[in-house]
C-alpha cells in the first residue's frame, strides 16, 4: 500500500501561484473572429469595435494549450518540492538470515528446524550468515533457489554462540539497509548484551529484525571444564567437571584412555552418580605424554561435549650435531652450553661432518672463520632438502666464504652485505611475540650484522629493522631451516653481546623447543571458538579435514594437526551444553510490539523521477502543438 504523507521540500509549492497569471491571460488573450465588411469599412469597424469588444473576461478556456501548460506547472512545482512516499512491505525483498551455529544447535532437530524456518522467509535477495564465535558469512545476494541450496548444507559446529556480534554486524552493513534480518536460534547461550535490545537499533537504520526459537528441553550430560597439573615425574594429573543437565539424577560411566607413540596404552573407567542439575570433579592421575581422551559413554543430546581431549607434547630424544671451527677443548662456546640444558638431547661438536649424517636430528652450522668445505656443504644442503632441521649461524664466514655460500639455497633469507656501523632496534614480530615473550632484547647492542632480506614464505621472528631478520625460518620437506643473526662468541671483538645476556640461553630452549613443534601445555590444549594466525601458509588437519592456510579457526572438537604439533580442541561450554532451559528471549511487552513493526521506507525519489518523466512528455506534446499552428 502506497500512501502519499508529505513532502521533501514544502516550500517547492510556492510554484502553484504561477497558475493565477497563466489563468488570467488565457481569459484576457482576445481571440480571433470573423467578420463580413465591406472591403471599404475594414479598417474603420476593426478601430472601433473589436478590440473593446474582446477585451473582456471569456467564460471559459478551450484552448488546449492552457490545458497542457497548466499540468506542465502543476508537475514542475510538484518535482521540486518532492512528495514523500511510505511504502509499508508485506514481503521483504532483501533477507538476511542469521542462523545459530553452535554446539547446543546440535541438539536432536534444532538445526534441521532452523533451515526450514529459513527456507520459509527466503525473499528476492538473501544474505546467509552462520553465529558461532565469530559471525562467518556463507552467501551473500544469493536468489531464493541458491540460498536454499546454502542453507541446507549448513551444520552445527562445535563452538559458543555470539548472536549480538552477528546482529551488529549485519545492522552495520550498508547493504542491508531497508532489508529485513531473520535470527534463527536457541537462544541458550550468547555474548554480550541481549539480542531483542538491538531490535530499535535496526528499525532507525530502516531494517526489521525478526526473531525465530527453535528447540526444546532435553537432557544433556557434559564435561565442562578440565585442567592439568604438572606431577614433575614426566606425567600430569587431569582433573574435569562433569555436569547433569536434567532434572533426574543419573549413573554416568566415564572412560579414560591414554597412550604414547613411545609406550603401550592404558585404559581407566569411573562411574559418577549425579543428582538433577548436579556436577562433580573426576581426577585421572599418571596421564602419560602425548594424547588422550576421556570420554562419557552415555548417549544424549550433544555428542561434542562427552569428549575432552588431553594433548601433552612429548619430549622425544634429539641428538644435534654442531659444526663449529672454535676450540672447544678450551672452552665451551655460549651456544653448546645453552642447548645442553635441554632434557634428553645429545650433543655432538664437530669440527668435520660425521660419516652418519642421517643419525642426527638438527644440524647446527656455526663456522666463524673456517669455511666448511664445499663437499660438507653440498651434504648439508640435501639433507635439509630431505627434511632435516637445519640452524645457520650468521657470521664473517658466511658472508666472505664462497663455498659457504652453498648454503644461501636453503636459507629463509638472501644475504645482502655486512653492516658495521649504526643503531638498531631489535624487535619481535609475528609469532615471535609469543615465543620470545619473556626474553629481552633491550641490553643486546650490534656491533656488526648481515643485511638480510627474508624470502617468500618465511616466518621473520626477530628483526633489526631495515637490516632484516636476526631470527627467521622456512619449512622444507616437514623439516625446519633457521637463520639466527646472533653470532655466540664473548670476545672484545663480538658482532653482538647477545650471548653474555641471561636471557640467552632460554632463547635457545625456545627457539629449538618451537622448531620441534614441542608446545606449552596451555597452547595445545585449547576451546572451540579461537582462531590463530600464522606468518606463512601452512597445512593444517582439522577433524574432518586437510587444508592449506595461514589461518585456522578451532570450530570443531578433536585433533588438529599444524606442521609438527598437535592441538586438541574441546568445548568446556557449561552454557551451550545446558539443552534443558526455559525460553530465554524476552520479547514480551514493549519488545514483541517494536519486533512486529511493519518497516516502513520514505523517499521523494521515486515520485521525483516520474513527475519528471511527465514534465518532459507535456513540454514535448506542448510543442508538436506549437508547431502546427505556425507559433513556432
Amino acid at each position: 500500500m502506497i500512501l502519499l504523507m508529505d513532502f521533501e521540500f514544502s516550500q517547492g509549492l510556492a510554484a502553484l501561484a504561477g497558475i493565477i497569471p497563466l489563468t488570467i491571460i488565457y481569459l484576457l488573450r482576445p481571440r480571433p473572429k470573423n467578420i463580413i465588411l465591406p472591403s471599404l469599412m475594414f479598417v474603420r469597424r476593426i478601430s472601433q469595435n473589436l478590440l473593446d469588444s474582446r477585451r473582456t473576461l471569456s467564460k471559459r478556456i478551450t484552448d488546449p494549450l492552457f490545458y497542457l501548460q497548466l499540468l506542465a506547472l502543476i508537475f514542475l512545482s510538484m518535482a521540486i518540492a518532492g512528495p514523500l512516499i511510505e511504502d509499508v512491505k508485506a514481503d521483504a525483498q532483501k533477507v538476511i538470515i542469521i542462523m545459530d551455529s553452535s554446539a547446543s544447535m546440535s541438539a536432536p532437530d534444532r538445526i534441521n528446524e532452523a533451515k526450514s524456518i529459513a527456507i520459509e522467509l527466503l525473499g528476492q535477495e538473501n544474505t546467509i550468515t552462520a553465529a558461532e564465535s565469530i559471525p562467518v558469512l556463507l552467501a551473500k545476494s544469493l536468489s531464493a533457489k541458491d540460498a536454499e541450496t546454502v542453507i541446507d548444507g549448513m551444520e552445527a559446529k562445535h563452538t559458543p554462540s555470539d548472536i549480538p556480534r552477528a546482529i551488529l554486524t549485519a545492522i552495520n552493513e550498508k547493504e542491508n539497509e531497508y532489508g529485513k534480518i531473520v535470527v534463527i536460534s536457541d537462544f541458550e547461550t550468547w555474548e554480550g548484551r541481549a539480542p531483542e535490545t538491538y531490535i530499535r537499533i535496526a528499525n532507525t537504520k530502516n531494517m526489521e529484525l525478526e526473531f525465530r526459537q527453535v528447540g526444546n528441553k532435553t537432557a544433556n550430560y557434559a564435561i565442562v571444564d578440565g585442567y592439568l597439573k604438572d606431577s614433575n615425574d614426566g606425567t600430569y594429573e587431569y582433573t574435569c567437571t562433569i555436569r547433569n543437565f536434567n532434572d533426574e539424577s543419573v549413573k554416568l560411566d566415564v572412560l579414560m584412555e591414554s597412550g604414547s607413540d613411545s609406550g603401550s596404552g592404558t585404559k581407566v573407567s569411573n562411574s559418577v552418580q549425579l543428582a538433577e542439575y548436579g556436577s562433580q570433579q573426576i581426577k585421572f592421575s599418571k596421564i602419560p605424554q602425548g594424547i588422550s581422551t576421556v570420554k562419557i559413554l552415555n548417549e544424549d543430546a550433544i555428542p561434542c561435549d562427552n569428549i575432552a581431549c588431553i594433548s601433552i607434547p612429548e619430549v622425544k630424544p634429539k641428538k644435534i650435531l654442531v659444526l663449529t671451527d672454535s676450540d672447544q677443548a678450551i672452552s665451551r662456546s655460549p651456544l653448546i652450553t645453552a642447548i645442553s640444558l635441554l632434557p634428553d638431547i645429545d650433543v655432538d661438536v664437530r669440527k668435520d661432518l660425521p660419516e652418519k649424517l642421517a643419525d642426527y636430528d638438527t644440524i647446527v652450522v656455526n663456522s666463524r672463520y673456517k669455511p666448511l668445505p664445499s663437499h660438507t656443504v653440498k651434504e648439508i644442503v640435501t639433507s635439509a632438502k630431505n627434511g632435516k632441521d637445519l640452524i645457520v649461524i650468521g657470521n664473517e664466514c658466511l658472508y666472505n666464504s664462497s663455498a659457504m655460500h652453498g648454503l644461501y639455497s636453503v636459507l629463509p633469507v638472501d644475504i645482502k652485505s655486512v653492516d658495521k656501523e649504526g643503531s638498531h632496534t631489535i624487535e619481535t614480530v609475528g609469532s615471535g611475540k609469543n615465543i620470545f615473550d619473556d626474553i629481552s632484547f633491550s641490553e643486546v647492542y650490534l656491533r656488526k650484522l648481515l643485511v638480510t632480506i627474508p624470502k617468500k614464505d618465511a616466518a621473520v621472528l626477530v628483526e633489526a629493522g631495515e637490516a632484516g631478520p636476526l631470527v627467521c625460518m622456512h619449512n622444507i620437506n616437514e623439516g625446519t631451516v633457521t637463520y639466527i643473526g646472533f653470532s655466540d662468541t664473548i670476545e672484545t671483538d663480538a658482532w653482538n653481546n647477545f650471548a653474555t645476556t641471561p636471557t640467552y640461553p632460554v632463547f635457545w630452549v625456545k627457539l629449538l623447543r618451537y622448531m620441534w613443534g614441542i608446545e606449552d601445555i596451555s597452547e595445545t590444549n585449547v576451546n572451540t571458538g579461537k582462531y590463530q594466525a600464522f606468518d606463512q601458509t601452512i597445512k593444517i588437519k582439522t577433524p574432518s579435514d586437510t587444508i592449506s592456510s595461514d589461518f585456522v579457526y578451532f570450530d570443531e572438537c578433536g585433533l588438529y594437526g599444524l606442521n609438527q604439533k598437535t592441538i586438541v580442541v574441546n568445548l568446556y561450554d557449561s552454557a551451550e551444553s545446558n539443552t534443558f532451559t526455559e525460553k530465554r528471549l524476552n520479547l514480551t511487552g514493549e519488545n514483541g510490539a517494536i519486533q512486529k513493526e511493519d518497516l516502513h521506507t520514505v523517499s521523494p525519489d521515486r515520485s521525483r523521477k516520474y513527475l519528471i518523466y511527465l514534465l518532459l512528455l507535456l513540454l514535448i506534446v506542448e510543442s508538436a502543438v506549437m508547431l502546427r499552428r505556425g507559433i513556432i
